[in-house]
């Protein structure tokens, strides 16, 4: 009994700690090498799909010093496209992202407008249209178990970083503190078990 007590302790905190996906998608990790990467090459990036003109890029090509919020890299989208996607077959929950007009862009864009979808490809929310300009800007969404967004916009193009969620069927990640406690606790419930059995 007091073994089983102090496996299933231990099994607990080590599922406590399992891999989720969620974060903030800076887009650093994409080799852009000073130019345009084409983001839907790399599908699924970070669990999701990628329309065809989504663009990572870097703030060293001329005109986009301002088009990351952190880091280096942003993404863009690509040739002006109109309506941008991103989808997940698991479904995942939008925060938000940041979203600036690139200062070297001919056309630039005045507001994005996202629109989220379930599974069965219902609209669950927007954010109507969001202006925005050649600072940053944060665009919260608030989107629960969302199968697709969309991202319009007026005209020309637009950055975005920072692009914010999380797995919609994974269970929050606990702070490696706690994951350390409960191993510890555990180890020392055994011995005290073990000393007095």
């Amino acid at each position: 009994m007091k073994k089983t007590l102090c496996a299933l302790i231990a099994s607990a905190s080590l599922m406590l700690a399992g891999p989720t996906r969620a974060g903030v998608l800076g887009f650093d990790d994409v080799n852009t090498a000073g130019d345009f990467a084409s983001l839907s090459e790399l599908n699924p990036y970070a669990g999701l799909n990628w329309s065809a003109d989504w663009y990572a890029g870097d703030n060293s090509i001329g005109g986009y010093a301002n088009a990351a919020h952190s880091g280096a890299n942003f993404v863009v989208n690509g040739f002006g496209a109109q309506d941008m996607s991103i989808s997940s077959a698991t479904g995942f929950n939008f925060a938000g992202a940041w979203f600036a007009a690139p200062a070297g862009a001919g056309d630039k864009a005045g507001w994005i407008n996202i629109r989220a979808y379930d599974a069965l490809n219902r609209l669950i929310g927007r954010t109507g249209n969001v202006a925005i300009g050649g600072s940053y800007l944060w665009v919260a969404g608030g989107f629960s178990n969302v199968a697709s967004l969309t991202i319009a916009r007026d005209t020309g193009w637009y950055a975005m970083d920072d692009f914010t969620m999380t797995d919609a069927t994974a269970v929050p990640v606990p702070p490696t503190p706690l994951v350390l406690g409960i191993g510890l606790l555990a180890m020392g419930l055994g011995r005290r078990l073990n000393r007095h059995g």
